[in-house]
């Protein structure tokens, strides 16, 4: 099973990302005028230009917005943030909360603070910080994105169809194509990766003729316990549909949510199983455990995508020219048996990411 979904995973990853997109390039290009916007649609992180530093230190702006729940987001903030003291530069930053609002604000804080290039992200998308780009490049300020799309600047972000393409086919290959699924992850609009994602796994299960997709289950938006919101809605979804045979999995596509899901199902006797997206240290240490549901795992390697951010940033602090393009981080997935493996590594960058972001107000 694990050869069989990680070959197909692999293999339609590998080709839809590469092939396609440089074949649409391609073909846009023998219209002639539209082929540089076709070209700069898509790359992957490996094709990031290379920074060399000239010597120059570089003030990067870093809004450290993340919440108790949100440990990928701190993971890569903590890489951004290595990355640009490794290589000499300063980091500049402002602690928020995990809201649009709260990192918007902190973004224009930070447009006050001398700094050379300004990273924005996670929640915000390129219409909502436009205001706050144009600003900053009057002032003279490079900007990039944290997983989130900006205006006129490189970013770097999820590659969000491969990641449910990969809880597509795991899930659909489990199941043998058949039985009856439901979604849940953070409010719709709140997001905008899960709800790419959730939409692309909705598709997937509609054109298989056995497998039925329930309306999608709301989640909460970083409510202060979103593990015991999680549970309630489970434990309600299982009251509504008391038949065993009624449910044969849960996709969760926010960690909180899948721990709560998972005690649910355990405090109500049900079988079913239980899929995640965002490794936590938490859900891993639930996901090995024996007795529990959670059988697979995507994730965003936070940490990677950081070290890039944090290059281009340095590269654009130091009058180096980036495309502005969307680079995406190839998405991460495990089963069972390997969630003990991945916590302990999870534990050790964990641990790194607190220690140097306390220092900043992390």
């Amino acid at each position: 099973m694990t050869k069989f979904w990680k070959e197909e995973m692999q293999e339609h990853i590998g080709f839809n990302r590469r092939q396609i997109l440089a074949g649409l390039g391609a073909g846009i290009a023998a219209a002639g005028v539209l082929a540089a916007t076709a070209q700069s649609a898509y790359a992957l992180t490996s094709e990031i230009p290379k920074f060399v530093s000239n010597g120059k230190k570089v003030k990067v702006g870093l809004g450290l917005c993340y919440g108790p729940f949100n440990q990928p987001w701190r993971r890569g903030c903590w890489r951004i943030a290595q990355t640009v003291l490794d290589n000499g530069g300063e980091l500049v930053t402002v602690r928020g909360e995990p809201s649009k609002q709260s990192e918007q604000d902190s973004a224009r804080q930070l447009l006050d603070r001398g700094i050379d290039v300004l990273v924005l992200g996670i929640y915000s998308q390129e219409s909502e910080t436009a205001y706050i780009v144009e600003e900053a490049h009057r002032r003279g300020i490079k900007t990039v994105g944290f997983m989130v799309p900006v205006k006129d600047s490189p970013s770097v972000q999820e590659d969000t169809w491969a990641t449910g393409t990969a809880m597509g086919y795991w899930l659909q290959n489990k199941l043998s194509r058949q039985g009856t699924i439901i979604q849940t992850a953070e409010d719709r609009g709140f997001y905008t990766p899960f709800d790419q994602e959730v939409d692309q796994l909705e598709l997937m299960t509609k054109f298989e003729p056995r497998m039925k997709m329930l309306p999608f289950m709301t989640g909460s938006t970083s409510t202060s316990d979103q593990i015991s919101k999680g549970r309630e809605n489970a434990l309600s979804l299982l009251q509504s549909n008391p038949d065993p045979e009624s449910l044969q999995a849960i996709v969760s596509w926010w960690w909180p949510l899948t721990v709560g899901a998972s005690q649910a199902l355990t405090q109500m006797g049900r079988k079913a199983l239980v899929v995640n997206h965002y490794f936590s240290d938490q859900l891993l240490s639930e996901m090995a455990s024996p007795d529990s549901p959670i059988a697979f795992s995507t994730d965003v390697p936070y940490h990677t995508a950081g070290d890039k951010i944090g290059e281009i940033a340095l590269a654009l602090g130091q009058g180096q020219e980036i495309p502005n393009h969307t680079y995406r981080v190839p998405v991460t997935a495990i089963e069972k048996s390997e969630a003990a493996g991945a916590l302990e590594e999870l534990k050790a960058m964990d641990k790194k990411a607190i220690d140097l972001l306390k220092n900043y107000g992390g």
